[in-house]
């Protein structure tokens, strides 16, 4: 489970979006913007979501986890309603503590059994659309503004790879 050791760089900005210009494989892509930001904010739980608007759900496209979280599942927008609020409006969420995981996420007890007890999500945005979330989940206290920050540029480099995602 990676643990933050350094802050963002120019060259890990720069390596990803040499990887988005070219024809990488999209699980590549994920790989390496999971360890970049395990690398930078830090993790238990590592998640890219896309929203799939006519099933009103966010469905699963990359786990750090395939076992309690596997690709493809989805979630029904109406019960994670409160985060993906703030998600909409191009906001970062933050359940910064048990409590808020528990008020936030209807799963809570799955988070829970992987020692999680924070959640960040960050929107992948494009031209004003929801496209998705990056999800970072770890342990109460990991989550402040430098992390929210970091978090929120590296959604904004996934925005490429969901593009061309139809629901």
């Amino acid at each position: 489970m990676p643990k933050k050791q350094r802050a963002l760089a120019m060259a890990d900005i720069a390596a990803l979006l040499r990887q988005a210009a070219e024809a990488v494989a999209a699980d590549q892509f994920y790989r390496e913007v999971e360890r970049i930001a395990g690398e930078t904010i830090g993790w238990r739980l590592f998640t890219i979501l896309r929203y799939v608007e006519a099933a009103g759900a966010v469905e699963r496209l990359y786990s750090s986890d395939p076992e309690a979280y596997p690709v493809g599942g989805r979630k029904p927008l109406d019960k994670i309603a409160a985060s993906h609020r703030v998600l909409e409006r191009g906001e970062c969420f933050l359940a910064a503590s048990k409590q808020e995981v528990r008020q936030a996420f209807f799963d809570h007890e799955l988070i829970f059994s992987l020692g999680i007890s924070a959640i960040l999500n960050a929107p992948i945005r494009h031209a004003g659309r929801r496209l998705g979330t990056l999800n970072l989940c770890g342990e109460e206290g990991m989550y402040g503004a430098a992390e929210l920050a970091t978090a929120r540029m590296l959604a904004g480099l996934l925005a490429p790879s969901l593009l061309g995602l139809g629901d």
